[in-house]
Order: C-alpha cells, then sequence, then structure tokens
C-alpha cells in the first residue's frame, strides 16, 4: 500500500496528493522552508562492488496504455516572482576522488534511445537529446541573456588542466557512422568564405566543421 507525506510546514491532515507512494506539498501549497542550503530530500550513498551495473537510483516506468505518454522522470525548477541567482532545471555530475579514474566510458549524462524492432509510425520525432528552448508568451524575450544557446560548451576548472584539455577535446565524437553521399557524414568540397573551423572526430579521423565568415 502506499502512503502520502503531509507538508511538514503547515500542510492540512488529510491534504490529498497526486502523488501514490510518497510525497509533500502541493503545486498550491508546496512544502516551503527559508534557510538556505537544504535540500529536501538527501542520499549520500556508497557501494564497495568490484562489479555489475551498481545505481544510487533506478527508476523504471512502463507506459501499458495505448495513446498514454509521459516520462519516467520529470524535474522542474521554477523561478517565482524573484531575480534569482544561478538555477538549473537539473545539474549531473560525474567526478573523482584523488586515485579515481575508469577503464571504460565516464560520462556525465549517458542520453540512449531505443529504437524497436518494429517500423515506427511516420512524420514521429525521434532524438536521443532533445534541446529545446520553450517561450511562454508573446512577450517572451531574452533580453540581455547575450548567451542564448541550444547547447553551451565552456572548458572550465584549473587553467592548467583546462589548456591540456583544449589540446586533446573535439565537439563531437561520432562513432558508428560511415562517410558517403546521403549519409550523415559526406564528402564536400571545400568552399571559399570559409575563415575558421571546429575541430570534431569521425570514428578514428579528425575532420574540422568550416565556419563561413559570410553568408551564402
Amino acid at each position: 500500500m502506499g502512503f502520502y507525506l503531509r507538508q511538514f510546514n503547515g500542510g492540512l491532515p488529510g491534504e490529498k496528493s497526486v502523488a501514490l507512494l510518497h510525497g509533500a506539498g502541493t503545486s498550491s501549497s508546496p512544502a516551503s522552508v527559508a534557510t538556505a542550503s537544504k535540500n529536501f530530500m538527501g542520499y549520500w550513498v556508497k557501494n564497495s562492488a568490484t562489479s555489475g551495473d551498481n545505481r544510487g537510483m533506478y527508476l523504471r516506468q512502463y507506459l501499458a496504455g495505448a495513446g498514454g505518454g509521459g516520462e519516467a522522470l520529470r524535474v522542474f525548477s521554477t523561478v517565482s516572482d524573484v531575480a534569482a541567482g544561478t538555477v538549473h532545471g537539473a545539474h549531473i555530475s560525474l567526478n573523482f576522488g584523488t586515485s579515481g579514474t575508469v577503464t571504460g566510458t565516464g560520462a556525465a549524462v549517458r542520453a540512449t534511445l531505443h529504437i524497436p524492432a518494429t517500423a515506427l509510425s511516420s512524420n514521429v520525432t525521434m532524438a536521443s537529446v532533445y534541446a529545446e528552448i520553450w517561450s511562454d508568451a508573446a512577450t517572451s524575450d531574452p533580453g540581455g541573456s547575450t548567451k542564448l544557446s541550444y547547447f553551451y560548451v565552456n572548458n572550465g576548472g584549473n587553467a592548467t588542466g583546462g589548456a591540456d584539455v583544449d589540446d586533446d577535446v573535439v565537439l563531437f565524437d561520432i562513432q558508428g557512422h560511415t562517410i558517403a553521399t546521403g549519409n550523415m557524414v559526406a564528402a564536400s568540397a571545400t568552399e571559399t568564405n570559409y575563415s575558421h573551423s571546429v575541430k570534431v572526430r569521425v570514428n578514428s579521423t579528425l575532420y574540422y566543421m568550416m565556419l563561413a565568415s559570410a553568408e551564402g
């Protein structure tokens, strides 16, 4: 049987929620504190196993109703009517201890899109990463947001380490694609107006995305 955790700061006894298993507060009466640097939920876990896929949390939802939809996880940060500082919808990190390392793949975020063993419907949008900027109203205006972008690439941290990263990093690492006419990567002759390039890797070969100094 599921249970509901009542809002701890002024919640009404018997207050109902859409949460089936557990939760606190509602959209109109959220659980609230005014103390800085606090987490509403905090789990610090440690696994010393030397094999296996060990996870801090595993969440899976099965959608079994035709026409139904949704997410296994929906995360939403809302800036109320204030000028907030730095805000993220979600901040996910992979870091290492002093002698920690990896022998395979290390990724802060891994997004895997599974293509089913059947033909999908036509005119559907499929993407392993869906980057979207949503304008809430006709008055939506980035204003002074001069760094508005779909992807923000930053080489941060220690300057010396960052310089070493700058020597090695590529903007895109493309694997599993064959270079051929009509494919995602195709050969092309160098055009005029191109004054700069961005390094990318296709399989094991480095290429350079051309950047034009003028349109056309």
